[in-house]
């Protein structure tokens, strides 16, 4: 029995017993004082009714601002105020017992208060089973899912890159002090006045500039394909914001905005501007380079020198780019090499290593 109960029981006793004791003594001394009796009896029950409304106030008051205060739920577990609340609101949702109970259990009271009682997200407790899942990103979550046939594991994933924004949306300033491991794509860009640290990669290498770091490794990298009888070149390396500026709009001219954006990059947004890519012997589709001995020794060996394929085939809808067999990107031989092992592009590698 609660406080309140407790309270009101001992209450209504004492004035029973008092009115019984009254009436005792009115009937021993045979008084017929009706007026005084019916003034105790009034004043009783203004007792009554004051001594009711401040221990209601106060039982209000202690749920509704002590959070531990427990009340009994269906199953006779209890819980606070506040869970209860919002377990009646994820019922009224659209959520079942049996879900509730699980999101009791996946996460606490302020992120159930915060992120999931404004709509049902169907697929919720799917997409907590990602290790990248957010609850911040809940409603992104079942958005990209809603709109496109992947399983809850990828639509969580997608959206931690950030696939679910258009490409050219959402830009930020890409992160310059990660060194040769910049992120430059549609989302993450550099301005003009960015500092490729450059070096020219000499004769017998192709054409260009690279990363002073990179182009060494490009060196030693084509120095190790002539060994087996490969010929390795540099075709196009580092280009300047205006210079990519140019190449950009010429094809925009020539093929529209929306089909150049597919396999040209705007200015600011290319690998070419950090110094860190290469376009290796061509830079044509029609070229087939994909069929070559080349390409082929560059899949088994350029990992070991740093790079990896940058925009591998079926990956547009990651990379926003076409497949191109000949563009090699610069990071490390570490990352190149994991990158290589887990056969992923930079993108899902950096969501894997968030």
């Amino acid at each position: 029995m609660s406080t309140y109960g407790k309270s009101l029981n001992i209450l209504l006793a004492f004035i029973y017993n008092y009115i019984k004791e009254v009436m005792s003594m009115r009937n021993k001394n045979k008084k017929n004082d009706d007026d005084k009796l019916l003034l105790v009896i009034i004043i009783l029950l203004g007792f009554i009714i004051v001594y009711l409304t401040v221990i209601t106030i106060y039982e209000d008051r202690k749920i509704g601002v002590d959070n531990e205060t427990s009340i009994n739920n269906n199953e006779g577990k209890d819980v606070t105020y506040d869970e209860y609340v919002y377990k009646e609101d994820l019922l009224t949702l659209g959520y079942s017992h049996n879900d509730v109970l699980e999101i009791e259990k996946s996460f606490t009271k302020d992120e159930v208060k915060t992120y999931l009682l404004e709509e049902k997200y169907t697929n919720l407790l799917k997409f907590k089973e990602s290790k990248y899942f957010n609850i911040k990103n809940i409603k992104r979550y079942q958005l990209y899912f809603d709109k496109n046939e992947y399983t809850e594991e990828n639509a969580v994933m997608y959206v931690e890159i950030g696939l679910d924004n258009e490409f050219y949306s959402n830009i930020k300033p890409a992160d310059t002090s990660k060194g040769t491991l910049i992120l430059v794509n549609k989302y993450y860009s550099i301005d003009e006045n960015y500092d490729a640290n450059l070096e020219t990669l000499g004769d017998g290498y192709g054409k260009g500039k690279m990363n002073k770091e990179a182009a060494k490794h490009f060196r030693e990298m084509v120095d190790a394909a002539k060994k087996d009888g490969i010929k390795l070149r540099s075709i196009s390396a580092y280009r300047s914001y205006s210079s990519q500026k140019s190449i950009y709009e010429n094809y925009v001219k020539k093929d529209g905005q929306k089909k150049a954006d597919t396999y040209s990059a705007r200015p600011g947004h290319s690998e070419h501007n950090t110094g860190l890519a290469v376009d290796i012997n061509t830079a044509s589709t029609s070229a087939h380079f994909e069929k070559t001995k080349e390409y082929e020794w560059l899949i088994n060996n350029s990992y070991k020198y740093g790079f990896i394929l940058r925009y591998p085939e079926d990956k547009m809808f990651i990379t926003g780019y076409k497949y191109e067999p000949w563009h090699y990107r610069y990071l490390n031989v570490e990352i190149a090499t994991k990158i290589h092992e887990l056969d992923v592009t930079y993108e899902e590698y950096l969501l894997m290593n968030k």
